[in-house]
């Protein structure tokens, strides 16, 4: 295997952890935060984890192969440990100094730093490929990612500026909101 073809499979690795720890780790923001409504929408980023699924596999198929993908995928599915993804995000956000806030915003803190995180990984996926199919479809995934991660940001925003907790997205990036 050449350089290039190492690297993505790291990063396939990559994206497989954050995958399947991020069901858990969504799930583990909603019981760090004490608003109903921010429980909720906690939740339903946990629910939503599972539609990527599908993406990463037409994606890292197309540039590592069927066969190695669903090897890779079995792999980490079998050694999933996602209360590492937990300790992982909360080591980082302890290490930035925001330990020491509330547990919704360090909730929102750690869920935005997975987005973040996911994000930088899904960009320098699309570096490694020439191939315009897998470019365009690391792109919708980088948007719905970015998505989420603006909407985690409005609602820090807004319970940092107001205390209260957005219950549903506040806009689009698309504009048709």
């Amino acid at each position: 295997m050449s350089h290039v073809d190492d690297k993505v499979i790291e990063l396939a690795r990559a994206a497989l952890s954050f995958e399947y720890g991020g069901e858990h780790f969504f799930r583990h923001a909603a019981g760090m935060t004490r608003n109903a409504s921010g429980k909720a929408m906690f939740l339903r980023l946990a629910e939503e984890e599972t539609d990527r699924m599908e993406d990463m596999h037409l994606l890292f198929s197309a540039i590592i192969g069927e066969e190695m993908w669903q090897r890779l995928s079995a792999e980490e599915a079998e050694n999933a440990h996602p209360s590492q993804v937990v300790a992982d995000m909360e080591a980082e956000v302890a290490k930035r100094g925001h330990s020491v806030v509330a547990d919704d915003t360090q909730a929102l803190r750690l869920a935005m730093e997975l987005e973040r995180r996911f994000i930088q990984l899904f960009r320098e996926i699309a570096s490694h490929t020439n191939d315009p199919d897998v470019i365009k479809l690391a792109g919708k995934i980088i948007d719905g990612e970015c998505f989420q991660y603006d909407n985690l940001q409005a609602q820090l925003d807004s319970v940092l500026n107001t205390g209260m907790w957005l219950d549903m997205p506040e806009f689009r990036m698309d504009g048709k909101f």
